[in-house]
């Protein structure tokens, strides 16, 4: 049954935030934003009232305590994820948290046992998952275009972070923080795999840092990194991934034993597929029903309202959190620790 009411939020970050989730949360028929807030107080104050915010906060368990929300989202750098969903799980709100979902496993598991003991919605923005093309696609799987899988190919490549100066240092460039490309962009990668082929059985990977120091301080997270995924099926998968190379390029492709999909965009908007019986390679049209409402600003603001409006239902319908939930996160959290422990190892580690 609906709620009589608009679902509170509370919104911890206001980078991310500010783009994608507030002006989502802002305009959503069942949410209203009561309270913001940051480690910076006039950050938090701007973004409030930019966004015609009631409250602005620095400190989030003090937010919690006063705004009173129905809904958590948590947008901070990953060393705050854990400490913050506790927090708002044992206050009993529900919980939307950012990727990478934890630091590590441990963490992960932590924030999983916690939220499905308390009983609350507990998803990961995995907002990916909705455009256009990555829907058809999943379907088009579903359907058995490909056949076997037995390839597949994720790459995606910025050079906005190129040079030492083009970015100032902050948790990105801090190991210790959960920064790097691994966890940022990795992690949608991970959850995308898993959706499509299931959980891997192994994993190499081999993570470098080309640019190493940022404003005269240390680089210690990754900027660019290969991995290797093997699955239960005998499936591969070859992920490359960097942030300081080129200009802006991606390619997702889906090789198997009677065709191909690839989707050559990193926005998904668009799709190629390939049947051996015919022996051609052509545009596929993406149906109606998978393609996404316009919206102003962000790419990202229209599939984050589907995740949305799936955790608005649940809520309101008293329903298990629906997936991409903290699950996810923890199966994810496994694959990519694996990852981590195989480029100081140098081998392949088994999950």
């Amino acid at each position: 049954m609906a709620l009589s009411r608009k679902l509170r939020v509370a919104v911890a970050g206001t980078s991310f935030a500010s783009a994608v989730q507030l002006p989502v949360f802002g305009s959503h028929p069942g949410t209203e934003v009561v309270a913001v807030s940051s480690g910076r107080k006039e950050r938090a104050e701007a973004v409030a009232a930019e966004h015609h915010i009631p409250s602005a906060y620095t400190d989030f368990e003090q937010m919690l305590d006063e705004a009173k929300p129905d809904i958590f989202s948590i947008a901070t750098p990953p060393d705050l994820h854990c400490p913050m969903a506790l927090a708002a799980i044992e206050r009993g709100i529900h919980v939307l948290c950012e990727k990478p979902f934890a630091m590590d496993a441990a963490e992960a598991k932590a924030m999983h046992d916690a939220a499905s003991k308390a009983g609350i919605v507990a998803m990961v923005d995995f907002e990916f998952r909705y455009l256009p093309a990555r829907t058809f696609l999943r379907r088009l799987l579903r359907q058995k275009y490909v056949g076997k899988i037995r390839m597949v190919d994720f790459m995606i490549h910025f050079g906005w972070r190129s040079r030492s100066d083009d970015v100032a240092w902050n948790w990105w460039s801090d190991r210790a923080r959960g920064g790097g490309v691994l966890g940022a962009l990795g992690s949608h990668a991970v959850d995308s795999m898993r959706l499509w082929m299931g959980q891997p059985k192994r994993v190499v990977c081999d993570l470098t840092t080309f640019v190493d120091e940022r404003e005269g301080k240390e680089v210690t997270s990754d900027d660019s990194y290969i991995m290797m995924l093997e699955f239960e099926s005998g499936a591969r998968a070859v992920v490359q991934m960097s942030a300081v190379a080129g200009v802006e390029a991606a390619h997702i492709g889906i090789f198997g034993s009677e065709g191909q999909l690839v989707i050559p965009d990193y926005r998904g908007s668009s799709i190629i597929g390939g049947k051996r019986s015919t022996r051609e390679v052509r545009s596929l049209e993406i149906p109606e029903r998978y393609q996404l409402a316009k919206e102003s600003g962000h790419f990202l603001t229209a599939p984050f309202r589907v995740l949305l409006n799936s955790m608005v239902t649940a809520i309101e319908q008293d329903l298990p959190s629906p997936s991409p939930n903290f699950a996810d996160g923890l199966a994810g959290q496994i694959v990519l620790d694996a990852a981590r422990l195989s480029s100081i190892e140098g081998r392949w580690v088994e999950l």
